[in-house]
């Protein structure tokens, strides 16, 4: 597996991830800083490590256990640091970040056909 570009790494870090081992010779970039060891991990649509800060990009939440929580897409990488902004306590990014999934969600063709029927 090709290493991760320099450039995805470093704006990744200064957002507060870290590159690390996660199975079978694969790296991902993980956030660990939740209270209770809950993380996120960054990935692109196909799970793996973004190549590009101008594709979209997927955000997942994990138990500490691994358990899948919950996750959230953006456009690209500078609407991620839009919502995951550098010096933001871990709740307010938390916070943010599923306000920006309910908006998604809100926003989609599913939910808007859903929401016709309902009345």
């Amino acid at each position: 597996m090709e290493p991760i570009n320099q450039a995805i790494l470093d704006f990744f870090t200064t957002l507060g991830f870290e590159e690390i081992p996660i199975e079978e010779g694969l790296t991902g970039l993980s956030f660990e800083d939740g209270p209770d060891g809950e993380y996120a991990l960054i990935t692109n649509e196909d799970g793996l490590l973004p190549t590009s800060l101008d594709t979209p990009l997927l955000i997942a939440f994990y138990t500490p256990e691994g358990a899948f929580l919950w996750s959230t897409g953006f456009k690209n990488a500078i609407q991620f640091k839009e919502i995951w902004t550098p010096g933001s306590t871990y709740v307010e990014k938390l916070q943010a970040t599923q306000q920006h999934r309910d908006l998604m969600i809100a926003a989609s063709p599913l939910s808007k056909l859903l929401g016709g029927t309902e009345k």
